[in-house]
Order: C-alpha cells, then structure tokens, then sequence
C-alpha cells in the first residue's frame, strides 16, 4: 500500500508519467562545461590561457645542473645526467639579446669589378712622330734620277741603268737597308715597260748617296731613248 502512495506521488510530480528510479549512491554529481554556441573567440581564450599557465610552470621548474663526466669534460645539464651533478644557485636571470640592425646600403662592401682589359703593348709605328717610333718611308727622298740605256750587239743584250742621288732626312734614325723600284719605260710609252728593284745599305742620318739600279734584257727592235721612275718600296729603320 505504502510503494503504490510513492509511485502515485511521483507521477504527479512528473506530469503523470512514472519518475525514473536513480541511485543517489552510484550516480555522482558531474559538471560538464560546453562551449558550445560559444563561438571560436571564446576557444582561442581558453587555450591561450592554458598555454600560458604552462610556461609559467615549466619556467618555475627550469634548473641548472653542472656535471663531470667520466672522461673529465664538464657538462651543463638541465637534469642530472652523471653521478658528480650540482644543481646550480643563484643564476642570473636571462637577458633578451638586442636587436641588430640590417645594415644600410652604404655599410655593404662593395663588388669586386673586373678590371678592364689592360691595352697592348705600344708597337712602333712608321710615321707616328713619337721618337720611340721610327719615321715614315717618305723620310727617303730621291733626286736627279736619270735613265741611261748600254747595247751589247755581239751578245744582243741590252742594259738600262737608273742613277740617283738618295737622302735620309731623317736626323735620328738610321736607314739600314733601303729599296728602291724603278720603272724603265722607252718615252713612246710603247716598246719598253718594265721593273727592276735595287737595294742600298747602311744610310745614316741626314746622310746623301748616291745609287745605281741596272735592268738586263734583250734588245728591243728598235732604238729608243729611255727614262725611268724611282720609288722607295722598302726601309728598315733602326736607331
């Protein structure tokens, strides 16, 4: 009689339905915290704060251990890690190293620039005017060239001779060997047209000589005075 009076109260107390049975002695009071609806902001404040307490425990705990090792180094260790430790006193509180500037633009050392390409070395030039040069072939003149025909009629060889009065003008530079290319030519410009190259040696400066080149041929048909063209084909200077 006495259990149907409880279960008539109780479903009264729960809008007619039976109350379930709960054992105050086997179900324990548990608090739950839900973030939920909470939003991500509300997260991030409860994670920050959590790693903050744990810096500050690992900070409080951090110690210094100075240990010998067996083979005699000397080892710092935040643990002890041999048998001869000492734990460290009194250490000086950590300093946060400064700032170092980048340094500016105007600090950087500069590149290395490749040198340029050093000039050749000067060669001598004819003509140039500098006395480490020698001067030009013009420094030779010629004068009074005069062309002078010899026949040999028993051997029927004709030979045309060219003489001139040659002259180093130069008053430093010795002439040691001048050619000169004469043109033997009959003055009807038509039986007679050819070359012959003479060589002199040895032509000092401000020095006049005076040079013979000999052509030999053949007889022309016909005879004819003569006349001839001297020019200087080569010189070798020296000093």
């Amino acid at each position: 009689m006495a259990d149907n009076r409880m279960n008539d109260i109780r479903s009264i107390e729960g809008g007619g339905k039976p109350l379930p049975y709960r054992d105050e002695r086997k179900s324990p009071l548990t608090l739950t915290l839900s973030l939920q609806g909470r939003g991500f902001p509300t997260v991030l404040l409860v994670v920050g704060f959590y790693l903050l307490v744990s810096m500050a425990a690992a900070l409080a705990q951090a110690e210094m251990f100075r240990c010998v090792m067996p083979n005699g180094s000397v080892v710092f260790s935040d643990r002890a890690i041999s048998e001869q430790c000492r734990k460290m006193e009194n250490l000086p509180p950590l300093l946060r190293a400064p700032d170092v500037p980048p340094p500016s633009p105007e600090a950087v050392a500069p590149e290395e620039k490749t040198p340029p390409p050093s000039e050749p070395a000067q060669v001598p030039t004819p003509g140039r005017g500098r006395r480490i040069d020698p001067p030009s072939d013009a420094a030779i003149l010629i004068h009074d060239v005069k062309a002078v025909p010899n026949f040999n009629s028993l051997l029927g060889i004709a030979m045309f001779q060219a003489t001139m009065q040659l002259e180093n003008g130069d008053g430093d530079w010795t002439a040691e060997q001048v050619c000169i290319d004469v043109r033997f030519r009959d003055v009807t410009l038509i039986f007679l047209d050819v070359r012959q190259v003479g060589c002199l040696d040895g032509l000092k400066p401000l020095d006049s000589r005076s040079f013979t080149v000999t052509y030999t041929g053949l007889i022309p048909p016909r005879l004819f005075p003569i006349m001839a063209e001297a020019t200087v084909a080569f010189v070798r200077w020296v000093k």
